[in-house]
């Protein structure tokens, strides 16, 4: 008798062939600053198009020449960025990517999950005869945030997590099935040798597409369709005929607190994007943050215990499908050896696909020791440890460590004391960061400033050295802010905010990263920066205004007098130098709370506080969403509807984001314009 299984698929195969490659400005995904290169070449848009086409699903080109065939995009930013031109259209920028799509994913991973009877609730779900194939489930559950999807009775289903059980992997028993409507679409996948009743997909790892137009309508009565029309009309931040347009105009286009809702003209074509502050990316969980390499990504690692096999994933190849061989019960011990000494400021581990709850428990309280030698039998300092109860496949754990400061070449990861000599702890992924302002304000507890040595990213502390006090008739552009001070909304005009503010009784409007408006009275300020890096919308920009004069869609200073008390700040024991206090954004930092909440009750109380709460903002992207993050991912992640896109991370509270090296701004570009509706 065949047998019953689940099939975890990561991505699809299609014989699907574009009629002209030359079309691709129609599937433009977006502009980012990371991609997963197979090959390289010098090339036009033309002749990359034609190349490329027969053997991926992507390309991305660069700087306007370099062509590159693309198995998975990362770090998403503003389609402006991609300011350079090859064949009249969008190529990229210096150190950005237009990623173009023309074909559906073609097939990386297959695995038979033999648990028929353990199905995973769907937290999302919807009719699959709505949609055009099974790429397109995958679409509306990444809309949704979600990290898995399955066919299931004719039903698209979004989850976080898939349960236990045994898996094998074995591509060549794959068979497809077209879709009804198109042949060349691929509407379900079974084994050869097994009868599958359903299957379950990864969304995250490789799948990306153009989001300004969403997978259903949202109409004030939503149910997760495409609705020819909404008789009750369309929720805030969409319209169009079937509410499925973005509105930049309503509700800063439903992109949430995070995240600015523009409209950006590439090719020619109008797209409308939800784009993080000038400095930070979004990331695959839907939240900003600064840019970090994996310092580990296809480092030699080091399984102590065991001879890795050929066919074997290694830990560290960009790959967290979760399929991990099981070969000796001795492994405890698994390590990196960098070539330089690093700062580490966190490690993100990933967990193998488990057979039972007993597997995946030998990574509970797993331990990441630190060396600056690549002597395993020294490890000096403990960066972190892992969560009391290890989850498996498709989320990460991860673990920030204790000491921003201390240099390292060895990274390893250890079972806990109990766990040791009880099993394997194999995982499918290990990715090491190097420290940041943009975390925990690394570790400082006023301001924190970021540094090269070398090629190492190095973070130090000192005291703000420019505080001061304002009331009223004020202008400037400033980095911390911190008093009695209110969220409004994101999404606002200057002027908007102002009249907001006014209606509270409130003296001074900040607008935070160019679009998010909070009120107060008697603000304490610190680390002035040039007005210009406010204009911008730069992340870690607070402009402070009473009035406006607007000129091109900003606020300028208008003729009046400033109320300025100066303070003086108390000498911590992070002080360590002083600067000036007029500094550029690439040298001075933003300040953050000492306090670090832990448990996700706290960081869900913290995320929802009515915003008339005291406050200290610095940034567009903030430490609470980076924690929520965390705190959620190192759960089991059964949680009902979350959906960080939709939910802000900053009311009434603190907010933080970390320096970028570099900042460059192409508003004017030819290729790709770029209008902030408000």
């Amino acid at each position: 008798m065949k047998d019953l299984c689940n099939a975890v698929l990561l991505l699809l195969l299609t014989n699907f062939i574009p009629k002209e490659a030359n079309g691709l400005e129609l599937n433009y995904i977006g502009c980012f600053q990371k991609v997963w290169s197979i090959e390289r070449s010098d090339s036009n848009f033309d002749d990359c198009a034609s190349n490329c086409w027969s053997s991926v699903y992507m390309i991305a080109l660069t700087n306007g020449r370099k062509c590159n065939r693309v198995a998975r995009v990362d770090a998403a930013v503003a389609s402006w960025r991609c300011d350079k031109l090859c064949n009249n259209k969008a190529c990229g920028g210096l150190e950005f990517y237009s990623v173009y799509r023309f074909k559906p994913l073609s097939i990386h991973d297959l695995y038979c999950h033999l648990t028929p009877n353990a199905k995973e609730s769907a937290i999302y779900s919807r009719n699959f005869d709505s949609l055009d194939n099974l790429e397109m489930c995958a679409h509306f559950c990444l809309e949704m945030n979600m990290t898995f999807f399955r066919k299931d009775s004719n039903k698209c289903d979004c989850f976080q997590a898939v349960n236990y059980g045994k898996f094998f992997k074995r591509t060549s028993d794959i068979i497809s099935t077209a879709c009804p409507k198109n042949v060349n679409e691929i509407c379900d996948y079974l084994f050869e040798h097994h009868l599958c009743l359903s299957h379950v997909f990864a969304t995250r790892p490789d799948y990306e597409f153009q989001r300004g137009v969403s997978t259903f309508s949202h109409c004030k009565i939503i149910n997760y369709e495409i609705q020819e029309g909404c008789p009750e009309g369309c929720s805030k931040g969409w319209k169009g005929d079937s509410c499925r347009e973005r509105d930049c105009t309503r509700n800063n286009g439903d992109c949430g607190d995070e995240m600015k809702c523009i409209e950006s003209t590439v090719n020619g074509n109008k797209y409308v994007e939800c784009v993080c502050p000038l400095g930070t990316v979004r990331n695959k969980w839907y939240l900003c943050d600064v840019f970090r390499e994996n310092v580990v990504l296809n480092q030699m690692d080091n399984w102590m215990g065991i001879v890795i096999p050929d066919d074997k994933d290694t830990t560290n190849n960009g790959i967290y499908n979760g399929y991990v061989m099981d070969d000796n019960n001795n492994q405890n011990t698994i390590s990196v050896v960098f070539h330089s000494l690093y700062s580490i400021g966190y490690v993100r581990i990933y967990g193998k696909l488990c057979e039972n709850e007993r597997v995946c428990s030998q990574l509970d309280k797993f331990v990441i020791k630190l060396g600056s030698s690549d002597d395993a039998r020294n490890l000096p300092e403990t960066c972190g440890y892992g969560p009391d109860e290890a989850i498996q496949a498709g989320n990460p754990m991860t673990v920030i460590c204790k000491d921003f400061t201390y240099r390292s070449r060895l990274v390893v990861l250890l079972q806990s004391d109990e766990k040791i000599g009880t099993g394997n702890p194999a995982i499918a992924e290990m990715e090491v960061y190097e420290v940041s302002c943009g975390v925990l304000n690394g570790r400082c507890e006023q301001r924190c400033t970021e540094s090269k040595d070398g090629d190492a990213h190095v973070v130090s502390c000192s005291s703000w050295t420019d505080e001061q006090a304002v009331t009223n008739s004020f202008y400037g552009c400033y980095l911390k802010v911190s008093g009695d001070l209110h969220y409004n909304r994101a999404g606002l005009s200057y002027m908007q905010c102002k009249d907001a503010c006014t209606l509270m009784s409130k003296s001074l409007a900040v607008m935070q990263a160019g679009f998010k408006c909070y009120c107060g009275s008697s603000l304490n300020i610190a680390g002035n920066i040039p007005v210009e890096d406010c204009k911008k919308g730069h992340y870690r920009s607070n402009l402070i205004f009473d009035d406006c004069d607007m000129q091109d869609d900003f606020c300028n200073k208008t003729n009046g007098t400033l109320n300025i008390i100066t303070t003086t700040s108390k000498a911590t024991k992070h002080d360590i130098y002083d600067t000036n206090s007029t500094e550029t954004l690439e040298t001075i930092v933003i300040i953050n709370p000492s306090d670090e909440p832990t448990d996700i009750i706290t960081l869900q109380m913290q995320l929802y506080d009515s915003y008339n709460k005291y406050l200290v903002i610095t940034s567009g992207v903030t430490t609470i969403a980076f924690l929520f993050m965390l705190a959620l991912l190192v759960r089991e992640l059964k949680f009902k509807r979350v959906i960080p896109k939709r939910t802000s991370g900053t009311s009434g509270r603190s907010a933080t984001i970390s320096s970028s090296s570099k900042v460059r701004s192409s508003r004017n570009s030819s290729s790709v314009n770029s209008t902030e509706a408000i």
